[in-house]
């Protein structure tokens, strides 16, 4: 009989046979490798199976695999459009990216000359999010095991849903902030030349055939800090859109002609993205804006921490004054911007 099938009585019986650290050591394993699930216990079952000290520890392995599993299984386009940079800061300050000096020639035996960093820099400020789960002795008592893990599922999901709203909303920069030089924030798609910002917005560009060729002509002339041509690659490129183009879009993508066309004409596009992506946030801010680029190049995620959860240790005063008998923190930190403007272009109709 396996320990998924009789896991009522079997915990007590593990807990003999390997005592309480085998005991966590084991049911660890048997939900990593997805031989069983969190539904499986019974937190009244280990309540009445191990100590005092031990129950949060098996519990929270029970929380931690719920958070952690609809962290992941939340349905997001977030990670495509990030660089995901580890952070140490509250504020982190990148230096000299906007200004990165060019090779020269360099003649028989003389020096070469170094790279300056120079003084402009951009900074993106970490968030902390985060939210406790608490096993009162109600809870134990009348064994809301489905309850608690329905409230963990619901705060993997909210955690991921937090960060790609902060993504989605950087990428298209709905605060007209995402653009942070020397510590102001600032627009990050603009239609006119301001200093070293070049252009990247294209205004009465309407999604369809004329509106991409607009797009291919800025980001052929798109040039740096220096005047050197940008180096764009177009193998990377997503095409980001409300779920209103959500159609032509696809249908720019793989058709083999012209979806919008009356002569059939060849479809010149066709298979030009990497991906096809849109967000409730982007149909929510305009429905006829649209953006493509190589996001990756333009966005950084820095991370102070990922997605984690904690277990608090037994004997807290909540214990005490609430009748807590185990309690757990879900949080991650970190924070969304953009370290440069001239991968990534917005049309607007």
């Amino acid at each position: 009989m396996s320990f998924r099938e009789h896991q009522k009585t079997a915990i007590k019986s593990l807990v003999e046979q390997v005592g309480e650290q085998g005991a966590v050591r084991i049911i660890g394993e048997l939900l990593e490798e997805k031989k069983m699930i969190p539904e499986d216990f019974s937190i009244k079952e280990i309540w009445e199976a191990v100590s005092s000290d031990i129950f949060p520890t098996i519990t929270g392995q029970l929380i931690n695999k719920k958070v952690i599993d609809a962290y992941n299984l939340y349905p997001t386009i977030g990670d495509q459009l990030v660089t995901t940079v580890p952070s140490n800061m509250e504020v982190e300050r990148i230096v000299g990216l906007t200004d990165v000096d060019g090779v020269e020639r360099v003649l028989e035996g003389a020096a070469y000359n170094d790279t300056e960093l120079g003084e402009k820099y951009v900074t993106i400020v970490n968030q902390k999010f985060g939210r406790t789960i608490s096993i009162t002795e109600e809870a134990i008592m009348f064994d809301r095991t489905n309850q608690l893990l329905q409230r963990a599922q619901m705060i993997g999901e909210k955690a991921a849903y937090e960060k790609e709203k902060m993504i989605v909303q950087k990428a298209i920069d709905v605060n007209s902030d995402a653009y942070s030089v020397s510590g102001v924030p600032g627009a990050l798609y603009r239609s006119t030349a301001s200093g070293l910002h070049k252009v990247n917005l294209s205004t009465s560009s309407p999604f369809g055939e004329a509106g991409l060729e607009a797009v291919y002509k800025l980001m052929h002339t798109m040039t740096d800090d220096n005047g050197d041509y940008t180096g764009i690659n177009t193998a990377n490129l997503i095409l980001l859109v409300p779920q209103d183009l959500m159609v032509e879009a696809m249908q720019m993508q793989k058709s083999t002609l012209v979806p919008e066309g009356t002569e059939n004409a060849v479809n010149t596009f066709q298979g030009a993205f990497r991906a096809v992506l849109t967000s409730q946030w982007i149909t929510a801010n305009n429905s006829t804006t649209w953006y493509l680029g190589d996001f990756k190049r333009n966005l950084w995620w820095t991370e102070v921490w990922p997605i984690q959860t904690m277990t608090l240790a037994q004997g807290s005063y909540d214990e005490f004054k609430r009748d807590i008998k185990a309690q757990y923190k879900v949080r991650f930190f970190g924070g969304c911007g953009a370290i440069d403007h001239k991968h990534v272009y917005k049309c607007t109709a």
